[in-house]
């Protein structure tokens, strides 16, 4: 499929956005792709950098830009505090930096996750943040609270923190609750987050509906799946489990499950990608990866799988990038995998980092090519294609590393980055 009819498939249901806009995780079409022709494929701390702007706190959160803005979340190194910031795109001025939460137990969280990974969301009105434990909080675009709810407490009995990204359709906001429940509390402690998918009203946070899914602690975040007939299914990944939902009732209405003899079948972060036809699933583990086809009902395990393979010795973080049938998945090693989505078959599987550089963070599909960003800031841009060829190796900060786990954003011909403690923005210059 060529490069432009695959963007616009990918916009196609995404409701009313100017092109200048990124306002959720993985942006317009929730793959990763952007149709911006002019951002640069070449950057540094020198060449074609527009400003970089110090956050008030780390995070991996990703930065999401409407009309102008940035928004992204920040912590305290040990969680104690949650911040909401709003940056000003063109100049890098922080324009609000408001205190969500303080004080609230954080609980445990991994060195590659932290406290402020979940991205915000925003409908160009308001603007959606969530922290686990402290809840999902809801601002004006001019950064006014308009309401916070809390869910209770999200236990993670490996300790590896929260990091769902609040997902908006319609007048709905609805938020992955998945994490381990009563069994992983603190000792004392009561009141675990449901184990559930939970929908509230986007204006007033009051509760819509809310489907129970027991999996254990999960970190993916939902999207928009359009299946033959129109249908429009709310996909989640999540531990052992890839299944759609009616996004209007929360009704599951298919499910894959997989399974692995080593329990290699979780943690289930990547977000699923789709060319229409198939839809490529990781289980983030060194277990399963599948494609299934489309469109399923009930359970579908035994009568929808086209194919499934063994993802040995890789760990997946970020979510994959689709471009003409081909997958790129980077992993927490630096290596790089292509692989065809119709066949399964392993196109390559290289190093592309340094040999102690990590991929944590989401690749990007931008003008043709294939960005993919490293934690120590380097990001590798790759010719598409069964054959792996780097074109450019572009660095950004001083090399430290997992200073780099967010992913980056798109807009107006800017790509912004976001490290642990600046906002940078490239741009021709």
């Amino acid at each position: 499929m060529r490069l432009a009819a695959w963007i616009t498939l990918c916009l196609a249901f995404t409701p009313a956005l100017a092109a200048d806009n990124w306002p959720h995780w993985r942006g317009p079409g929730w793959q990763g792709v952007s149709d911006d022709a002019t951002a640069p494929l070449q950057w540094s701390n020198e060449k074609n950098l527009l400003w970089k702007t110090a956050l008030p706190g780390g995070g991996n959160s990703s930065p999401i830009i409407q009309n102008g803005k940035v928004f992204l979340t920040c912590s305290s190194p040990d969680g104690a505090e949650r911040r909401v910031v709003c940056v000003d795109a063109a100049t890098g001025k922080v324009l609000w930096n408001q205190l969500a939460s303080k004080g609230v137990a954080p609980g445990k969280s991994h060195q590659w996750n932290g406290y402020a990974s979940a991205s915000c969301a925003t409908d160009g009105e308001r603007v959606y943040a969530f922290f686990g434990t402290p809840g999902l909080f809801c601002y004006s675009v001019e950064g006014q609270l308009l309401w916070k709810k809390s869910f209770g407490i999200f236990t993670s009995e490996a300790g590896w923190g929260t990091s769902a990204s609040p997902f908006l359709y319609e007048d709905l906001v609805i938020q992955n609750c998945d994490n381990d429940g009563d069994m992983a509390l603190p000792a004392g402690a009561t009141g675990s987050a449901p184990m559930s998918l939970v929908a509230l009203d986007k204006k007033t946070g009051q509760e819509r509906w809310s489907t129970p899914r027991n999996l254990g602690r999960g970190f993916s975040t939902p999207r928009l799946l359009t299946v033959a007939g129109g249908r429009v299914d709310l996909v989640l990944n999540g531990p052992n489990r890839l299944a759609g939902y009616d996004p209007k009732n929360g009704k599951e209405l298919w499910r894959c499950d997989r399974s692995h003899p080593r329990d290699q079948a979780r943690f289930g972060e990547p977000l699923p990608i789709t060319n229409g036809r198939s839809i490529f699933i990781l289980s983030g583990r060194p277990g399963p990866c599948q494609a299934l086809r489309l469109p399923g009902e009930g359970d579908i395990t035994k009568t929808h799988v086209a194919w499934e393979v063994e993802r040995k010795a890789h760990r997946d973080v970020g979510s994959p990038v689709l471009l003409n049938d081909l997958i790129y998945q980077p992993d927490t090693k630096g290596m790089l995998t292509c692989m065809h989505l119709e066949t399964g078959k392993v196109l390559y599987d290289s190093r592309i980092g340094n040999g102690q550089n990590k991929g944590l963070s989401s690749p990007l599909v931008l003008r043709g090519k294939i960005l993919i960003p490293l934690d120590d800031g380097e990001t590798v841009v790759v010719e598409p294609g069964a054959e792996l060829k780097i074109l450019y190796r572009n660095k950004l900060g001083d090399g430290t590393p997992l200073d780099f786990g967010a992913s980056p954003a798109v807009s107006a011909g800017k790509i912004f980055f976001r490290s642990q403690h600046t906002l940078y923005c490239v741009g021709e210059k």
